[in-house]
């Protein structure tokens, strides 16, 4: 991928934001409005979507410094699009995602020290989650946005 086309993605998944207030409840593709993309060239694009319920125990500002500083040694490892920091409705229930230029760059952010240290600490935060991995393509099928296909 070219930087001129890469720039363009990266503005166009900053573009990326919920359309409805229970976001959170719903499938990734209709809780978002991904229109932005579908003026993008790319082959492919990976998504991780962390659904979560938050146990009322725990600990918010710790639970962001650790969030923040994996954030962080995501984008210094490369290939990070797009980091969706969700907000937990009064259930406790929250949905953030990243989105990726592969999947080997998430592989690569997810091996990393301030990553595992922030998974260490979910047994202390949450109640549950869940990871949900797609593959997003584009093509002439695609014209309001990606596909998704689950893996």
């Amino acid at each position: 991928m070219t930087y001129d086309l890469r720039v363009g993605l990266q503005e166009a998944c900053q573009q990326v934001f919920p359309i409805h207030k229970n976001y959170a409840m719903l499938r990734i593709q209709s809780g978002f409005d991904w229109s932005a993309l579908a003026g993008c060239e790319f082959d492919e694009l990976y998504l991780v979507v962390f659904r979560s319920v938050r146990l009322q125990t725990a600990d918010l500002d710790l639970l962001c410094a650790y969030d923040d500083r994996a954030h962080e040694e995501a984008i210094k490892s490369g290939g990070l699009l797009r980091y969706f920091k969700g907000d937990a409705n009064d259930g406790g229930e929250c949905l953030s995602f990243c989105l990726w230029e592969d999947r080997e760059s998430a592989r690569r952010a997810s091996g990393g020290k301030l990553h595992q240290e922030a998974a260490r600490i979910t047994a202390e935060m949450y109640e549950s989650y869940q990871l949900e991995r797609y593959e997003l393509t584009c093509g002439e099928e695609a014209q309001a946005g990606p596909v998704f296909r689950p893996l």
